[in-house]
C-alpha cells in the first residue's frame, strides 16, 4: 500500500499585524490588523506625575487667589513697631533651619543671588547675622582670593555653632586650598552693640560688611544698619555694606498675603517677611551718611539686594577728623 506523503510543515505566525519574515525584518500586515499597543509603564508614570503636578498647581493657585482676596485682618502688622521681637526663635531652629529653607531657596534661585553678591566681598569682611552659614561656600577665599579675613557674628550661639561646623565640613581642619594667612572667626554677639574689629595689627574696621536675611529678624532693623556703618572702614574708598533681604512686594495683592500670614510665619520661622525693606534701608542711610549705590529686586519685589557706601561728603568729614585727631597721636582717629 502506498502511504500518503505529507508535505513539510511550516511555522506560521498567526499574528497578522507586524510579523517577522525569513530575513528577520518585520513585515507589515493588512491595515488595522495589529492589536493596539499597550502604553509603556514609564509613559503611564509620566502622565500620573504630570496630572498630580497640574492638580497641585491648580489647587495652589486657587488658594493663592482666595488668600489675596482676603482683607488684612490686622493692618497695623506691617509697622515694625507693632511686630514683636522673634529673634530668640533661632535658638530652637538652628539644627533644622537649613532643611526648612533649603528647598525653597534653591527653587527660587536665591543661592545664585547669594553667590553673585558674596563674590563682590573684598578685604576684611564682617558677616552680621551669619545664621547657619548659608553663605560659606560663596566667599572668594581660595589661594588667590580677594578676602583677607572673615568674621561671623550672630546673636544666637546655636546658629554660630552650626556655622562653624559647616565651615569645618566644607574646608576641613587643614583648610586646604584656602588663602594663606586667612583668619576665620565665629563669634556669638549682638549686631546692635560693639562688635570686634578686623584681626589686623593694629585692629581696624572692615572693608566689607554683609548681612543676608537679617533685617527681618530684629526689632531694630534701622539701628543695625546704622551700627554696620560704625564698623565700616570709611578711610577705604571701596568700603561697602551689602544686604540681601526679603520683605514687601511691589504688588498689593502679594503684600496682602504677606500681611495676613506674617504673624504665624514669624512665630514659626523667626522673621517678619512683610517689612518695607527699602524704606528701612533709606531711613538708616539718611541717619548715618550712607548712600544706596545699587538696588535690585527679585521675585515680584520681595527679594532685595543693596550696596551701600559712605556718601562723599561724609568721607571728607571723616578724613578731616582723622587728620585732626591723628596729630594728637591716635590711630585713624579711633580710640579703640
Amino acid at each position: 500500500m502506498y502511504k500518503k506523503q505529507q508535505s513539510p510543515t511550516k511555522d506560521v505566525n498567526v499574528n497578522r499585524g507586524n510579523t517577522q519574515g525569513a530575513s528577520g525584518f518585520p513585515t507589515v500586515g493588512p491595515p488595522g490588523s495589529a492589536p493596539p499597543a499597550k502604553p509603556e509603564k514609564s509613559q503611564a508614570i509620566v502622565w500620573t506625575i504630570s496630572s498630580l503636578l497640574a492638580g497641585g498647581i491648580a489647587f495652589y493657585c486657587a488658594n493663592l487667589y482666595v488668600a489675596a482676596d482676603q482683607p488684612c485682618q490686622n493692618p497695623a502688622i506691617k509697622d515694625v513697631k507693632e511686630q514683636k521681637d522673634v529673634a530668640g526663635r533661632y535658638d530652637y531652629t538652628a539644627d533644622s533651619f537649613d532643611s526648612e529653607v533649603g528647598l525653597s531657596e534653591w527653587l527660587m534661585g536665591v543661592n545664585g543671588i547669594r553667590k553673585a553678591l558674596l563674590q563682590t566681598c573684598t578685604g576684611h569682611v564682617l558677616e552680621v547675622s551669619c545664621g547657619t552659614g548659608r553663605n560659606l561656600g560663596y566667599y572668594d577665599i581660595g589661594e588667590h582670593g580677594r578676602v583677607d579675613s572673615l568674621t561671623f557674628v550672630d546673636l544666637s550661639p546655636q546658629m554660630v555653632e552650626v556655622c562653624r561646623k559647616k565651615f569645618d565640613a566644607l574646608f576641613g581642619n587643614e583648610r586646604m586650598g584656602l588663602k594663606s594667612g586667612l583668619s576665620i572667626r565665629f563669634l556669638p554677639g549682638s549686631a546692635l552693640g560693639q562688635m570686634p574689629l578686623a584681626p589686623t595689627d593694629p585692629p581696624k574696621k572692615y572693608d566689607t560688611i554683609i548681612q543676608t536675611m537679617g533685617l527681618c529678624s530684629t526689632d531694630k532693623p534701622v539701628e543695625i544698619v546704622a551700627n554696620m556703618m560704625e564698623h565700616l572702614d570709611t578711610a577705604n574708598p571701596e568700603a561697602r555694606i551689602l544686604l540681601l533681604e526679603h520683605g514687601r512686594s511691589y504688588r498689593d495683592w502679594l503684600n496682602n498675603i504677606l500681611d495676613n500670614s506674617a504673624e504665624k510665619h514669624a512665630e514659626i520661622h523667626g522673621c517678619w517677611f512683610n517689612r518695607d525693606i527699602g524704606a528701612l534701608v533709606e531711613e538708616a542711610a539718611g541717619q548715618v551718611g550712607l548712600e544706596v549705590t545699587r538696588e535690585r529686586r527679585h521675585h515680584l519685589g520681595t527679594t532685595w539686594v543693596f550696596e551701600l557706601r559712605p556718601k562723599q561728603r561724609h568721607l571728607q568729614n571723616q578724613n578731616a577728623e582723622v587728620e585732626e585727631k591723628g596729630e594728637r597721636g591716635s590711630w585713624f582717629g579711633w580710640f579703640k
